[in-house]
């Protein structure tokens, strides 16, 4: 059949008239972007600052007397942490069952 993937069950279709199934609380997170950077900032903010943990004293040298790996990892750590709490505190919000996009072009 046309509608249905290689190797799992069915997928209904929504054709022209009919009401798409509402969008759950856990799929509306998958989108919501500010998790992918909170997570993508963790990662290299921890890298980073442990990177700058035991540095170098040429690296200190070529930075102006900086511990730069330090301070950039800290403050992408930072970032992490205000995104995270930002996306906990204001979680996304589901679309209504009968809400439409004005966005959004018709299907023919």
């Amino acid at each position: 059949m046309a509608n249905e993937p290689t190797g799992g069950a069915p997928q209904p279709t929504v054709s022209r008239g009919e009401k798409a199934p509402e969008m759950t609380m856990r799929q509306a997170r998958m989108l919501d972007l500010r998790i992918y950077i909170c997570a993508l900032f963790l990662i290299f903010g921890a890298t980073v600052t442990a990177m700058g943990i035991s540095p170098d004293q040429a690296q200190i040298d070529r930075a102006a007397g900086v511990n730069i790996n330090l301070w950039a990892g800290l403050a992408m750590l930072g970032l992490a942490i205000v995104m995270g709490v930002w996306a906990f505190l204001s979680p996304p919000e589901l679309p209504g069952p009968d809400a439409e996009d004005p966005a959004m072009p018709d299907l023919p």
